[in-house]
């Protein structure tokens, strides 16, 4: 049995590495689809461009070769499907490419393994009346809500060391259950002009370079939000423990290259969103900003207060893929999609715009964030009664990642 299986994983390596390949060429149309990279550099300058409809060949004969084989083994066959998932998602991508656009729900299924539940914008009025009645005053709702949350603002000069605190907390937190590698950083980066707020660039070797998005205002509960859906236990771990534990253990070189616009980001988000919630209950995030950041950042307020207009407001999180999808599939204009984000989303004008160009340049991805969250937090917490149990699930998952239809 074991000759058996080392012919397989062999078979199966020559199919990875063939696809980490074929991803490049296809990050060459598009210079957004290839998130990470850290294979072997001479694999970079093999492809010259290619034709797309070459490269949809090249994917139609990988999935042939997969079909055929005939594996022995749970971890060899999870591995198979992996890469079967992942090239039906490049086949889908080449299409989009060449202009075969295909409804907000059928590329959520063809690149993202899932759709998410439908929601009307008006569905979320019961949370938008239990946020006016903590917010009572004159004005709009949304007016009233900016006003009220302007008092939580970070100010400039005081975001590198409020946001290095949460960075530092995150990471305190996250190596209490997970062993982190000795040498595992990243840089801060702070830029412009954006469609995201935050972003990680993994660049291999557990080093990260994270950009932070000065567009908009950093409201305070966004420091330790971006600390750990960036950096710790998100994207940053996330990419760490799959070079370490898969492409340098185990040599399954499919693992060295992260297309953006396929169904490990559906995983990448989900988990990102929900590290917060597992490495703080909501006490400890209040005590913590109460006590660490809002000192540093000379912020004044009442910060349970705020936390519970905060809860409602995440309640809001799913009109993300309401508007994203009556956007993408032409049922209203762009301005019609800020105009629904400002009433039921409480977006200003400002972020409003913003967020319609993100969802013009990444639409359906919308969904990894809020659908992907929830299924990562019902997978987790399913088998995690304990904080530990949690953990151990977190992490496993982390480092043998499930598609989007294996969250059973």
């Amino acid at each position: 049995m074991a000759l058996v299986n080392v012919e397989f994983n062999q078979q199966l390596d020559d199919i990875a590495r063939s696809y980490v390949k074929l991803v490049l060429a296809v990050g060459l149309h598009d210079p957004n689809y290839v998130d990470a990279y850290y294979g072997p550099e001479s694999w970079r300058e093999e492809y010259q461009q290619q034709p797309l409809a070459t490269l949809n060949l090249d994917v139609r004969n990988l999935l042939t070769c997969l079909d055929g084989l005939k594996l022995e083994g749970l971890e060899i066959e999870q591995r198979r499907e992996f890469l079967i998932k992942q090239l039906a998602s490049v086949e889908y991508y080449i299409k989009h490419l060449l202009g075969d656009r295909g409804s907000f729900a059928l590329e959520s299924q063809g690149l993202y393994d899932s759709q998410a539940d439908h929601y009307s914008p008006e569905s979320f009025q019961p949370v938008l009346d239990d946020i006016a009645k903590l917010l009572p005053g004159e004005g709009s709702l949304t007016q009233r809500f900016e006003a009220y949350r302007g008092q939580f603002i970070v100010p400039h000069h005081c975001i590198p060391q409020v946001f290095a605190s949460a960075v530092e907390k995150a990471r305190e937190l996250t190596s209490a259950y997970i062993e982190l590698p000795e040498n595992e950083s990243f840089s801060i980066e702070f830029v412009n002009d954006k469609v995201w707020s935050a972003y990680n660039w993994y660049q291999g070797g557990y080093q990260s370079l994270i950009q932070l998005n000065q567009d908009q205002p950093l409201y305070l509960e966004r420091c330790m939000e971006l600390a750990s859906h960036e950096g710790y236990p998100g994207h940053h771990v996330f990419n760490l423990l799959q070079e370490r534990e898969l492409v340098r253990k185990k040599q399954w070189l499919e693992y060295a290259i992260y297309p953006l616009y396929s169904p490990i980001s559906f995983l990448s988000e989900g988990s990102a969103n929900y590290g917060l919630s597992l490495i703080m209950s909501d006490k400890d995030l209040i005590e913590f900003e109460r006590d660490e950041l809002m000192p540093l950042a000379g912020i004044k307020g009442d910060i349970e207060h705020y936390h519970r207009v905060l809860a409602c407001y995440k309640k809001l999180a799913h009109l993300d893929n309401s508007v994203c999808r009556q956007l993408t599939d032409g049922d209203i204009s762009p301005v019609e999609a800020e105009s629904l984000l400002v009433r039921y989303g409480l977006y200003s004008q400002s972020r409003a715009e913003q967020r319609v160009c993100f969802y013009q340049a990444n639409r359906a991805y919308v969904i990894n964030y809020n659908h992907g969250e929830d299924s990562v937090a019902q997978w987790v917490e399913k088998g995690g009664v304990t904080q530990s149990e949690r953990w151990k699930r977190f992490e496993a998952l982390l480092t043998r990642p499930l598609m989007a239809s294996q969250f059973t």
